[in-house]
């Protein structure tokens, strides 16, 4: 009457292992991984011309500089205000603002729009389709000088950015 439960254990065993193989491979398609977006273009653009834009940058930063004034995003209807300031403090009203607001984990509910420049700050208006983390990424063009600034916001809290 003695009974061997080993048979038994082996084969939970590899059932057990299969499954959570075939969950693993579910998830992994569920999420895939997103190509970083910082710069607003393909990561093969990026690295052919990472040293230009370096470049550009430093340049961009030696005559101007820009300050994000929201702390926090409301939600659904976000109002983002920055300003661009000449190293003198003075505003620049003729800057091109390409604006991406990104979720960090995915580009589904990617918002791509313009700053309007009002009152010397450039405003963004945007409805948010989720409560949470957001990336802000600007591409700002003035004259020849392209610069790309990131900011991590959020509609709970207010996150310190790196100066």
């Amino acid at each position: 009457m003695n009974k061997n439960y080993w048979p038994h254990f082996i084969i939970a065993l590899v059932v057990f292992t299969v499954a959570l193989g075939v969950w693993t491979v579910k998830t992994a398609i569920d999420n895939p991984v997103e190509i970083d977006d910082s710069y607003m273009m393909s990561y093969q653009d990026l690295d052919k011309n990472i040293y230009k834009i370096q470049q550009m940058k430093r340049k961009f930063q030696q005559r101007y500089q820009v300050r994000l004034l929201t702390k926090k995003l409301d939600f659904p209807d976000a109002h983002i205000e920055f300003e661009i300031l000449t190293k003198d403090g003075k505003p620049v009203k003729d800057a091109k603002v390409e604006v991406l607001l990104t979720r960090p984990e995915t580009k589904k509910r990617d918002i791509k729009t313009q700053a309007r420049y009002v009152d010397g700050r450039y405003v963004v208006e945007a409805k948010l389709p989720l409560e949470g983390r957001w990336n802000l990424l600007l591409k700002i063009t003035i004259e020849d000088l392209v610069d790309y600034e990131k900011y991590k916001l959020s509609t709970r809290r207010v996150i310190e950015q790196k100066a």
